[in-house]
């Protein structure tokens, strides 16, 4: 994310064109966040093009004098990206669908931290908005494993405790997967009573951007997540009971659906719940009895977790058409007690 102090043009929603709907584009997010291992580079990188998604962060949230927004690819394209301008046009708001036509960019800072993966436009005609209606949701990952390239500009969510004291800006969280970083990016929270109120050990609850500032190539480290504003919620603390209540419960697929297709990109949602402080384990075994994926393994935290599973194994492999079943375990530390729950799911191939 680029922190400038240069004031730009400041510009209103008049010189902005309302669409009804975006055009279709040759190229997605997921398109221009793919990378390169050796380099960890946008295989788009340079390349002028247009982009369609819903704001996640809205503008004036990270770069008040300046444009910088995030935004969520549509339907299946479910990448993040920032869009960034020198121009400070305001009123783009949550929800917002917008396309924008631009260069792509991996930014590296003049002291050496990239890179971070935007579109940037450098017209106000480069960009139209049509107002939305309802708010993007975040993406919920474990701590340990939302700090990837791949998660680079999403939406994301995640659970755990405190692992270090509140140094001003940041302090990171960890819900036994590993720790991530979380840091207030746009100095939104100095303030806020909930964050001034966090110490080691605290549970909380975090949503923000997945962005990253990395000092050396091939720029896959150095992931933090950006929370954007206290009127979000994005930082809350856990209210709940202790580990009698509830026992493990899973639900998956929405409607009763538990089909999908993950040759062709789809995923398939796991919701779960287990008691507070109990070592929770989700895995997905196979139709012999077989455990093919672990997708969760940590100490849980009060609420209900989501997880999108893409049908790849331990070495991120897709696995093979079939059924599968889908395993909640939480085991209680004190007693050695556990409750379980399974749910049925089948990986299939469309039809042509």
């Amino acid at each position: 994310m680029r922190l400038g102090s240069a004031v730009g043009v400041v510009l209103s929603l008049v010189g902005i064109a309302l669409v009804a709907a975006g055009p279709l584009c040759a190229e997605t997010i997921c398109d221009v966040q793919a990378y390169n291992p050796a380099d960890g580079l946008s295989p788009l990188n340079g390349r002028t093009l247009t982009l369609s998604g819903i704001v996640t962060v809205p503008s004036g949230i990270f770069q008040p004098t300046r444009t910088s927004i995030y935004i969520r690819g549509l339907g299946d394209d479910d990448c993040g990206i920032n869009v960034y301008s020198t121009l400070a046009i305001q009123g783009i708001n949550l929800g917002d669908t917008v396309v924008v036509r631009g260069q792509v960019q991996e930014y590296v800072t003049t002291s050496g931290n990239g890179a971070t993966t935007e579109i940037v436009f450098t017209s106000a005609t480069d960009i139209s908005v049509k107002p939305g209606t309802a708010a993007p949701e975040p993406e919920f990952f474990s701590t340990g494993q939302v700090g990837r390239e791949a998660n680079e500009g999403k939406l994301v969510r995640v659970a755990g405790k405190l692992v270090t004291a509140v140094l001003g800006r940041s302090f990171s969280v960890d819900d036994g997967s590993g720790a991530i970083e979380i840091y207030d990016l746009g100095q939104n929270f100095s303030a806020d009573s909930t964050w001034r109120s966090l110490q080691f050990g605290s549970e909380v609850t975090v949503t923000g951007v997945l962005s990253q500032s990395d000092p050396d190539l091939p720029y896959l480290s150095g992931y933090s997540i950006n929370p954007r504003h206290p009127r979000f919620g994005d930082v809350s603390t856990a209210q709940c009971g202790g580990i009698d209540t509830p026992s493990a419960t899973l639900k998956v697929g929405e409607f009763d659906r538990y089909i999908f297709s993950p040759e062709y990109g789809e995923k398939i949602k796991i919701a779960y719940n287990c008691p507070n402080g109990a070592r929770v384990r989700l895995r997905i075994f196979d139709a012999y009895g077989r455990c093919v994926a672990t997708l969760d393994d940590r100490i849980s935290v009060c609420g209900a977790t989501e997880f999108s599973w893409d049908g790849r194994d331990e070495i991120e492999e897709l696995l093979p058409c079939g059924l599968y079943h889908v395993v909640v375990t939480a085991t209680d530390p004190r007693t050695g007690g556990e409750s379980q729950q399974t749910a049925p799911v089948v990986i299939g191939r469309r039809l042509e």
